[in-house]
């Protein structure tokens, strides 16, 4: 399946969010949207009929960001009460750092709260090396969100090396879902997907097994980048 993050639309209203995703669901082919970091997502918003993914903390309540720690259970309470009444596909998170917790406390805390929510749960790569699934040693027993952009940053910017990564993580590791964005392999930039970037080739076949999701807009859609971005480039062309 593939789908819209609210990071690559946000720092808009999130009516204003929903109405773009509407504008995109044709051209892009989208059948889902993930609820992320980038607009304020509340629990009692009368959200569109479409499938959902939940991103890390992305939910509020009463105007305040409702944190999802895989080793805080209280913090669960409130994500499963929204999942019990929404159509919820999956929660992806990104792991705690290495210092707070060990590898295998990690995975028995992630499987006790994957049971409690009641959908898939996915652990993000990350692209610090303070985190876990920063790196391939550090990689969970536990299902992955490969994001391609962390991969390209783990190889300073290489292609070629960030394919077979990926592909090589895609073969050997349980994965079930996919972040998809650009950067210059140095920062997690979020830039806008050029059309000849090497995954365009992949994602056909992608989507058939992952959930797939825009984390960044293709250049073909960048007037509804998320706004911060918008408002830099329109700028700089001005300047």
């Amino acid at each position: 399946m593939l789908g819209l993050s609210l990071t690559a639309i946000g720092l808009r209203p999130l009516p204003t969010c929903l109405e773009i995703f509407q504008q995109l669901r044709q051209p892009l082919e989208l059948e889902f949207l993930e609820l992320a970091i980038g607009s304020v997502c509340p629990i009692d918003f009368d959200y569109p009929d479409v499938p959902l993914v939940l991103h890390d903390h992305c939910l509020y309540d009463r105007g305040m960001r409702c944190r999802l720690d895989p080793l805080r259970p209280k913090t669960w309470n409130l994500y499963k009460v929204f999942i019990e009444t929404h159509s919820v596909l999956a929660i992806s998170l990104h792991p705690p750092l290495k210092r707070l917790v060990d590898w295998m406390s990690l995975e028995r805390s992630l499987q006790q709260m994957q049971q409690a929510l009641g959908v898939p749960v996915y652990l993000e790569v990350m692209p610090s090396p303070e985190y876990w699934c920063s790196s391939e040693a550090d990689l969970l027993d536990f299902p992955l969100l490969l994001d391609v952009s962390h991969l390209l940053i783990w190889h300073d910017g290489d292609e070629d090396t960030t394919r077979q990564t990926c592909d090589r993580l895609l073969k050997n590791y349980d994965v079930g879902a996919i972040h998809l964005s650009h950067n210059d392999g140095k920062f997690d930039r979020h830039d806008l997907i050029p059309e000849q970037v090497w995954f365009t080739s992949h994602l056909a076949d992608w989507q058939q097994h992952y959930l797939v999701t825009y984390e960044s807009l293709p250049i073909g859609q960048q007037q509804f980048e998320r706004m911060d971005r918008r408002r830099s480039r329109e700028a700089s062309n001005g300047s």
